[in-house]
């Protein structure tokens, strides 16, 4: 068994992935999220791989949008280092199916890394890993191959800064989520938007947790080579990540 564990993690860095581990797919059965890819994991599954990819670039904030947003859409980079493993995987095991996720996963993303032990649970909801902080994005490959796994979830240190700095309980209320809604802004969220000086996005629950101090920036070539810290109106949007809202989203907010 440990054999194999070491032969997928072996696979996962040849394929680009530095960081990976396991957890059980049946206790995250009750947790599954309903959506249309639900339907892509392998039948009788046993395993999944968390993956994590940071994606700072600088210590320095981007200038007027998120940290996520200043590099080229996680999507696209994603799929290309996922679908890569999977495929290679499958060559070393071809009597097992491999199927992965990102984003828009069924997989509850947060909690499996956490149980996987890349990292402990924010009370911002986000996964904070030892290396990277919590500016990684997460992936998933679902195999019906077992590997035994432990339990490894976490929380943080509950400093409560991130609270205090941003007391925001409801997701619609979230800043990030305020710079992604079409249509007209409420006063109040036109002079959010305005006071953070930030119109995609938002990391300011993250810039102020003491688990982000000195943490590695990331490796991933595609992050390094194509990022902007700035958007500007006559900006080409393809293959970043608030392309999938279309421009006048973004338009609006920078106009504000």
């Amino acid at each position: 068994m440990e054999t194999k564990k070491q032969t997928i993690l072996d696979i996962m860095k040849k394929s680009g992935i530095k960081d990976a581990s396991f957890c059980a797919f049946l206790p995250l059965l009750p947790y599954l999220i309903d959506c249309r890819a639900k339907m892509r994991i392998p039948k009788n599954a046993k395993t999944v791989i968390t993956c994590i990819f940071p994606y700072k670039v600088k210590e320095e904030k981007p200038k007027n949008i998120s940290r996520y947003a200043a590099v080229p859409d996680y999507h696209i980079v994603l799929s290309k280092y996922l679908s890569s493993a999977t495929i290679n995987l499958k060559k070393e095991f071809p009597e097992y199916e491999f199927s992965w996720f990102s984003d828009n996963s069924p997989i509850p993303e947060v909690y499996a890394a956490c149980v996987s032990g890349l990292g402990v649970k924010g009370d911002n909801g986000l996964l904070i890993n030892e290396k990277y902080g919590s500016f990684v994005f997460i992936g998933e490959i679902v195999t019906d191959l077992e590997i035994e796994c432990k339990n490894n979830f976490s929380e943080c240190l509950h400093c409560e800064k991130c609270k205090t700095v941003c007391p925001k309980t409801e997701k619609n209320e979230c800043l990030s989520f305020v710079t992604q809604k079409k249509g007209e802004l409420s006063d109040a969220e036109i002079s959010a938007i305005k006071k953070s000086g930030v119109i995609w996005g938002c990391d300011i629950c993250s810039e102020v947790c003491p688990l982000n101090e000195g943490k590695e920036k990331t490796y991933i070539p595609e992050f390094l080579q194509g990022y902007k810290d700035k958007y500007e109106i006559n900006d080409d949007i393809e293959n970043r990540a608030f392309a999938w809202r279309g421009e006048k989203v973004i338009k609006r907010n920078f106009n504000l």
